[in-house]
């Protein structure tokens, strides 16, 4: 008798979970907030419901199958932040370079599946980034720049801040929205995102409260590929020196058996917008970083807030003569500094070029950076025609899409940055 009735629950179970409606959930995002090849952070927004747990695992499964996911993760993050209800999931022991699909189940439903993918563990893998910030104000220009992201199928975003101009819930709610275009036409396949402080940012509740960032004064580093690259996420909001200097340096020395490491930060050290250079910070981030950056073999830094895009030639502090803003170009030791935030910020004309500026211009663009073992391949991708982009796969990421606008300055497109 009991066989029979367990069969016949397990049919009412079955009926059930078929039945089921969509939980009321929204704004799905998934961090790399320490480790990319082990560790993801799974967020959202809980519009209605309660009980929110999420069920993952390797396999594809329907929402509505959601019960044969061998994983089970509660929230371990919530709050109430800017007229949301942001709940946190985090994900660790992952296999590397596995792709992960999940659902959240409430009270009310079961969500849409979304899924990411963990980055290789090994240095003899490439890795693809998309790197920019300053995505402020122009959400036209703003949501072509994610759809593009979608479309090249990075392994992450390396975000380097000013998400929105003001700051509040009806801004940031746009912003979320228009990140959704990073996935919703591409079968839900989220790219992690890696998270910086701007200055239009009020606070650093805006990276703990909506992206879980591991550490309160927005400092911190994120690793993939193995020992391949060390993205180090500062705040140049808060005192250079001090705690953040010493987390730098102490990051670098911890490091040094990486081949890359990538410092990302906000404002610029020396701003292609000429009353940018009177801003805080700038001397700031001369006197209190570069030289660590120099000792320890930085060869690229990702800088945004003019709403420019530049990129520099390899430059190093200067001590003799022919320095110009405290830099000269030294192809052999120098750092690349690039980007300058042209995401859906205003565009601003570059009026101050030095000797050291390989290229600046005012366009919507961000990076597109190739990471090997060998060399860092940068390429500025002007993202408004992402509709007519034919979308790359894990497969093809590597490949340049035929009818996609590089931008190609008196210098060229294409920036090799070797070791």
């Amino acid at each position: 008798m009991y066989p029979i009735m367990k069969r016949f629950s397990l049919l009412l179970l079955f009926v059930a979970f078929s039945g089921l409606s969509f939980a009321t959930t929204d704004f799905f995002r998934v961090m790399f907030n320490r480790n990319g090849d082990q560790e993801a952070t799974i967020g959202w927004n809980q519009v209605s419901g309660d009980s929110a747990v999420v069920y993952w695992g390797k396999e594809d499964l329907a929402p509505n199958r959601f019960i044969e996911y061998p994983n089970l993760a509660p929230v371990v993050h919530a709050n109430q932040y800017k007229g949301m209800d942001n709940r946190f999931v985090r994900l660790s022991n992952l296999e590397p370079n596995t792709a992960y699909y999940f659902v959240v189940k409430d009270s009310d439903g079961v969500s849409e599946r979304y899924w990411f993918k963990t980055t290789p563990d090994s240095n003899t893998s490439r890795l693809s980034f998309i790197a920019g910030g300053d995505s402020r104000s122009r959400r036209e220009a703003r949501t072509q720049g994610f759809k593009m992201v979608g479309k090249l199928a990075p392994h992450a975003i390396l975000f380097d801040g000013d998400y929105t101009d003001i700051d509040n819930s009806t801004k940031w709610k746009f912003w979320f929205e228009d990140y959704k275009a990073s996935y919703t036409e591409f079968d839900n396949r989220i790219i992690p995102i890696i998270t910086t402080r701007g200055n239009h940012e009020q606070s650093n509740d805006c990276l703990i409260k909506f992206f879980d960032c591991p550490d309160k004064k927005n400092v911190y580093n994120v690793t993939m590929g193995g020992d391949l690259v060390n993205i180090i996420c500062l705040n140049t909001e808060i005192a250079f020196g001090g705690t953040q200097k010493k987390f730098l340096e102490e990051t670098l020395i911890e490091h040094e058996n990486f081949l890359w490491q990538i410092p990302m930060y906000h404002r610029a050290c020396r701003p292609h917008v000429n009353w940018k250079m009177k801003m805080r910070g700038v001397k700031q981030i001369y006197k209190k970083w570069i030289a660590l950056f120099e000792k320890h073999g930085v060869r690229l830094a990702i800088e945004c807030d003019s709403h420019i895009t530049k990129v520099t030639w390899p430059i190093v502090k200067g001590k003799t003569k022919g320095i110009e803003d405290g830099f000269i170009r030294d192809d052999e030791n120098g750092i690349v500094y690039a980007g300058e935030g042209c995401w859906g910020a205003p565009l601003r004309v570059p009026d101050r070029i030095r000797s050291w500026t390989r290229d600046a211009g005012k366009i919507n663009s961000f990076k597109w950076l190739f990471v090997s073992n060998k060399e860092i391949e940068m390429r500025t991708v002007e993202y408004m025609n992402a509709d007519s982009v034919k979308g790359l796969t894990d497969e093809t990421r590597f490949d340049i899409p035929t009818n996609i606008n590089l931008w190609s300055p008196p210098n060229g497109a294409l920036v090799t940055i070797n070791k």
